[in-house]
């Protein structure tokens, strides 16, 4: 059977060396700023889970409640990268610039919307997580300091999405060292009054983002300004709104977002449940989840990898390239996350000890990563399958995965299995719905079907309005 003719059959195949380089351009700095993010994180939980258990679990709340924030601006960034990423590979400059416009016009729209918010209803917010007495007042001041840096967060994070579309992975996490850096060695001075400074506890870390995010926009505006960039952006070109290309960026965006909506809504109720146990389970999970990350963050990036090489080989019209990037991402894939997991299984209480002191919170902490770890490697390869997916304009379907595996596994099965055997019935539980993510993806992707997004007018849709 002879090619389609929208396909292009001229292109010189990669050698399995161009292939590999080119992937591992693109994914040591996302691998590298995933880490960076989790040593970061891990750090700065270990400095606050010296404040109490109260402390941790409000923290670890106020960031529950941040997921949920992002998961508006996800839309936008993953439907911008996605866009960029597609018009990269049909060579259209033109349109990689105004995708990058409309992207930011519209994060910095809601943006303050969004802030005043969570502001007004902090103590609201953190009441729907069932929050215990004594973490309420320490959440809702948190909250109502950290929510100042989210404009500051905001800028970063969708011109990472645009860099990342464009194949620039590096100065993302590039800013991501310099912003992560900064927020930890001032977390040290203000949480603990070093040097001469005010100790603020738990009001330090947020300080201390807003900080470092600061510096971190700034950094990436004056980048994106810059002929460096590849985009090429003035201050000019954020107006006017283009309606047909936002509703583009959201309508490849807001299946992704549903996805992650899925999630933060059914931590919520994890959280809940949780929580229901005590104290000492409610910041033993918070804790265990900042652990846990040792094992994915590393292989995180490989989605967001995905992402962008399958889109820019599909925008070249070769679906046979989109196919070899994917499978050699999943074979790397799943050598690191052997090695990750691991570290995980092996070592569950040294990795808690390292965050806490309190040996309730250790134990139960332990616990759920060992249970965890068996789900590691279905996460890794769900996530890069679905990145793959996405790459090709396809974000129902993660979707569609998430919310059966969710909603049709780990919150039922949480609260079955926790009648049974408690909180490890909970692991158990998220367990499966790992397993079921897995079969849907792998089935959707083994079907082909994605590559035909090729022929299916995905570049006619773009040129409306040009």
């Amino acid at each position: 059977m002879s090619a389609p003719p929208d396909v292009a059959t001229d292109v010189p195949e990669l050698s399995k060396q161009q292939l590999r380089r080119n992937i591992f351009n693109l994914v040591w700095p996302i691998t590298a700023e995933n880490v960076l993010q989790f040593l970061i994180g891990f750090i700065n939980t270990a400095m606050v889970g010296r404040l109490g258990a109260a402390t941790v679990l409000a923290v670890g709340l106020s960031g529950k409640i941040g997921h949920f924030v992002w998961i508006i601006f996800n839309a936008i960034g993953t439907g911008t990268t996605v866009l960029i990423a597609r018009t990269v590979g049909a060579g259209d400059p033109l349109r990689v610039r105004r995708v990058a416009q409309q992207g930011l016009l519209l994060a910095l729209t809601l943006v303050g919307v969004v802030g005043a918010a969570v502001f007004i209803l902090a103590p609201w917010l953190l009441l729907a997580f069932k929050v215990t007495p004594e973490a309420l007042p320490i959440g809702t001041a948190y909250l109502r300091i950290i929510v100042f840096s989210m404009p500051f967060q905001i800028l970063p994070m969708i011109i990472g999405a645009i860099l990342r579309g464009t194949g620039n992975t590096k100065v993302p996490m590039q800013i991501a060292v310099v912003t992560n850096a900064i927020v930890v060695v001032l977390n040290s001075v203000l949480i603990f009054g070093r040097f001469g400074f005010p100790a603020l506890g738990f009001r330090g870390p947020a300080v201390s983002t807003i900080i470092g995010q600061a510096i971190g926009a700034t950094i990436a505006v004056r980048y994106l300004l810059s002929d460096h960039s590849g985009v090429s952006m003035g201050f000019e070109d954020i107006l006017p709104y283009d309606v047909n290309l936002i509703k583009r960026i959201l309508g490849i965006g807001v299946p992704s977002s549903a996805e992650m909506a899925f999630w933060q809504l059914a931590g919520a109720i994890l959280v809940r449940l949780i929580n229901g146990f005590g104290t000492e389970a409610g910041a033993a999970y918070q804790l265990g989840l900042q652990a846990e990350g040792i094992s994915y963050m590393p292989t995180a990036g490989f989605g967001v990898a995905a992402t962008a090489l399958v889109g820019q080989s599909l925008g070249a019209r070769n679906p046979a390239l989109a196919e070899r990037y994917t499978k050699e991402l999943i074979k790397w894939g799943l050598a690191l996350t052997s090695v990750t997991t691991a570290i995980l299984v092996l070592g569950p209480r040294v990795l808690m000890g390292l965050l806490t002191d309190d040996q309730t919170a250790i134990a139960l902490g332990a616990q759920y990563l060992l249970i965890m770890g068996l789900s590691q490697i279905p996460q890794q390869l769900s996530g890069t399958l679905s990145g793959s997916l996405r790459g090709a304009g396809d974000t129902l379907t993660p979707m569609i995965s998430s919310g059966i595996g969710i909603w049709g596994c780990r919150i039922p099965l949480s609260f079955l299995f926790s009648k049974r055997f408690g909180l490890s019935g909970i692991w158990w539980a998220i367990n499966v719905d790992q397993f079921v993510r897995l079969i849907i993806v792998g089935l959707k992707y083994l079907g082909g079907k994605w590559k035909e997004s090729v022929e299916n007018g995905f570049e006619g849709e773009m040129a409306e309005g040009r």
